[in-house]
Formats: structure tokens, C-alpha cells, sequence
């Protein structure tokens, strides 16, 4: 088969696509805050001139619709509350940020597949949650935390991938599953399902497979065991891998695998300290 994929891959690469399409929730804010211009009377052209809506609130006629937005349930136009939907943004973000640096080190010390799950469940859920809300203090709140889940998705899932293709393999990753598609994907849900609590439903469903692939058919990841030197579980991790992929299991000679350095002590034996 082209770049030896076999059925373990085939899951392999529908994972991360999947698990890139919730990823890409980073650019659902694009949704969330839309807002289309508006008009006072019909003399007028649309715009998104505030000071037109001020004076015509009750009788301010938008353009067409193309998706109803949360700026437009609560009322994130113009005036005190026009600061709301780059604050939406930002706290994602800081979510995201958070996430990629907790995650990363949290999955070098509990495990690729545990972190995975996590990151995986929490976003789901917080997703399909924030549906739900019944203020927007509280969507903010849960956007911060599909931020964090997003950020440990990025990294975890990413390594955990890595680490179960063949070098060859990651060129398909690239080539046919890839944020393009994911973008498209949630493009596509916004078109079809033009209202922001159906569309995060929308979204938390799609992601499922992903979470559903890693809990019921995914071991730990060999590289990851092998590197904390459980060998016995390693093995097993191997031969599960193996089953799965439909071949026979051949054993592999490992090399031993050197401490893993801390950043302190990387400072320590380079020239760093000199300079």
C-alpha cells in the first residue's frame, strides 16, 4: 500500500484530522462574533457606522443574515458592549496558550493517551455545552476552557500521531489531512447550520470520532512507554498495534533511551552559562 499504510494508520490519520477539526475551533470567534452592517432607513446603503445604530436602534434594519451570531443574541454592537467580542477572543486564546504549556508536560509525565482523552472529552463536552449558556458571562468562561482543551489537543494529539507514523507516512498527514480540510469542515457546518448554539453542537458532534477512535482502539503510545522504560507494557502496546493493523506482530530491538534533560539542565552543559 502507498507509503506503507495499513489499517492502524488509516485510524491513525482520521484521528488527526478529526481531532484538527476541533482544534480549529480557534477560528469559530469568526462565527461567534459576527455582526452584518446595518441600515436606519431604507434611503440608506448599509454600513457599520455606529453612530447611524445609535440613533436608530428599534428600527435598525440589518442586511441579510448569513448566520446568527452570539454578538447578535446579546447585543455586542456598538456602545459599551463593542468591546465584547475581542474579549471573547483573547480569553480563548489565553486558554490555548495555557493548554499548550501544561499539556505537553503533563503527557511527558502521565502518558500520550490519558492527556489525549482529556483534552479530547473536556473540549467535546465544554463545546456542545456552550450551546447551552444562558448568558454570555458564562459562554466567555467556557470559551476559556475550549481554549485550554484546544492548546493540550494541538500538542498531545499531535505528538501522540508523530510517534505512531513511519517517517513516510507524515508526508500524507500533511498532504491529505490538514487544517485546510478542518477549516472547511467547520466552514461548512456554519453554512448548513447558520445559528451559533445549533453550530456548537454542530461542532462537538463532528469531533466525536476522534475521542471514540483514541478511547476504544488506541494503546498507549510505544515510543512514549519506551522512553519511561516499561518495556512489558510496551510490548503490548506493540502487539496491540499489530492486531489492529492486521500483520504479524515482529518483535524490534529498541535502543536504550538517554534521561530526558531539563531545560535547566541544558543551560548547565552549554555555552549559555558563559555568556
Amino acid at each position: 500500500m502507498i507509503y506503507s499504510i495499513n489499517r492502524f494508520h488509516i485510524f491513525v490519520l482520521i484521528t488527526w484530522q478529526f481531532s484538527i477539526f476541533f482544534a480549529s475551533q480557534m477560528i469559530y470567534p469568526i462565527f461567534l462574533n459576527y455582526i452584518p452592517q446595518w441600515r436606519c432607513s431604507t434611503n440608506q446603503s448599509f454600513s457599520n457606522n455606529c453612530t447611524i445604530f445609535q440613533s436608530c436602534k428599534n428600527s435598525i434594519e440589518f442586511d441579510e443574515i448569513a448566520f446568527f451570531s452570539a454578538a447578535l443574541e446579546y447585543g455586542w454592537i456598538c456602545g459599551p458592549s463593542a468591546y465584547l467580542p475581542s474579549l471573547l477572543s483573547q480569553i480563548q486564546f489565553l486558554g490555548v496558550l495555557l493548554g499548550a504549556i501544561t499539556a505537553g508536560t503533563l503527557s511527558d509525565i502521565f502518558g500520550r493517551h490519558s492527556l489525549a482523552l482529556i483534552s479530547l472529552a473536556c473540549g467535546i463536552i465544554v463545546s456542545f455545552c456552550s450551546g447551552l449558556v444562558p448568558s454570555w458571562k458564562i459562554l466567555l468562561i467556557l470559551r476559556f476552557f475550549i481554549g485550554i482543551s484546544i492548546g493540550g489537543t494541538i500538542v498531545v494529539v499531535c505528538t501522540y500521531v508523530m510517534e505512531m507514523l513511519l517517517p513516510q507516512q507524515r508526508m500524507a498527514l500533511r498532504a491529505f489531512f490538514n487544517w485546510g480540510i478542518a477549516r472547511l469542515m467547520m466552514t461548512i457546518i456554519c453554512y448548513l447550520i447558520p445559528e451559533w448554539r445549533l453550530a456548537s453542537f454542530g461542532n462537538a458532534i463532528v469531533a466525536l470520532p476522534a475521542l471514540l477512535i483514541v478511547f476504544f482502539i488506541f494503546p498507549e503510545s510505544p515510543a512514549w512507554l519506551h522512553s519511561k522504560n516499561r518495556l512489558v507494557e510496551m510490548r503490548e502496546s506493540e502487539k496491540k498495534i499489530a492486531r489492529i493493523a492486521g500483520i504479524p506482530y515482529v518483535e524490534v530491538e529498541h535502543k536504550m533511551v538517554e534521561k530526558n534533560k531539563r531545560l535547566i539542565d541544558i543551560i548547565r552543559q552549554s555555552n549559555y552559562a558563559r555568556r
